[in-house]
């Protein structure tokens, strides 16, 4: 104690401008960083579902002295902004849409010419949606009288049809399996679904050509692993995989280890991994689904 006084004592003979000898008088004053705090703007940590839009307004303010020349966007540690300005006062207004991601964490930072560096994060959680896992599914293609060669999805159930049966339940099948070899398509498992228009593959008044209730699937060929797929566990990622502009009313050529987005006549988004082909018209397919629940 005997030692400040003296330093303070000899500050003030020296004739420096110091009212007192405080700590806090040396401290840096740094910008403030605030959010609009008006309706539909994000305004704190919050919770979204994918696709959401999120509407952020930042409002910066420099310390009466140093101008602001820095301002950063990160989101995840990826910079999505990182601009240069000379000002007190800036409102910067935008707009996203909720990731994949089951966690964003948005940082905003803004730094004066003195150096002086504020920063403020806002967390965005994930709500996404349930689905049915289905960890294998044995169908049999067109002339397979051991396995099924329909499929249902309806009352959030992997159901599995013979012929016969899934004509007289032709308003819950969502899909079937068939062997093509024909001139233009030859040798290849394939999935299609009533409303697809796939003729001549399936024989007698049972065959999905006779139905009065055709649903349509339809498919999208992923670039999705097969490991990304077992890692999924909500609907995120299944509704970001599907692509409508690109999607086919039936997946050809399958191959252990593709992975299918699809979206069933009920509106309903899942993912189709295959993991075994076997033989052609009395071959068998095997895949596993994840889907979104009803």
């Amino acid at each position: 104690m005997k030692r400040l006084l003296i330093v303070c004592g000899f500050a003030l003979l020296s004739g420096l401008m110091f009212s007192s000898c405080t700590k806090e008088e040396d401290e840096p004053v740094p910008p403030a960083i605030a959010f609009n705090q008006q309706a539909g703007f994000v305004t704190g940590d919050v919770t979204a579902s994918y696709g959401d839009t999120l509407r952020f307004g930042i409002i910066l303010q420099g310390n009466g002295t140093d101008n602001i020349v820095k301002f950063g966007i990160k989101a995840n540690d990826q910079v999505l902004l990182d601009s240069t300005i000379n000002t007190q006062s800036f409102v910067f207004n935008f707009y996203t849409t909720k990731s994949i991601a089951d966690q964003e964490v948005w940082v905003f930072t803004a730094t004066d010419i003195a150096g002086n560096k504020k920063e403020e994060t806002i967390t965005i959680t994930g709500e996404f949606g349930p689905i049915n896992a289905y960890t294998t599914i044995l169908m049999g293609a067109q002339d397979n009288v051991d396995a099924e060669s329909f499929l249902s999805f309806s009352e959030n159930q992997a159901t599995k049809y013979f012929q016969a049966t899934a004509f007289q339940n032709q308003e819950k099948i969502d899909i079937f399996c068939f062997f093509e070899n024909t001139v233009s398509h030859q040798n290849m498992m394939s999935l299609g679904s009533p409303g697809s228009n796939i003729t001549g593959v399936f024989e007698g008044a049972s065959s999905p050509d006779n139905y009065t209730t055709k649903n349509l699937t339809n498919f999208f060929k992923t670039e999705l692993t097969a490991a990304q797929f077992d890692a999924i566990e909500n609907d995120a990622v299944i509704i970001d995989a599907y692509n409508a502009d690109e999607a086919r009313k039936k997946a050809s050529v399958l191959t252990a280890g593709d992975v299918y987005a699809i979206k069933i006549q009920s509106g309903l988004y899942g993912l189709i991994k295959v993991i075994a082909v076997s033989g052609e018209e009395t071959g068998t397919l095997e895949i596993a689904v994840k889907i979104q629940k009803q």
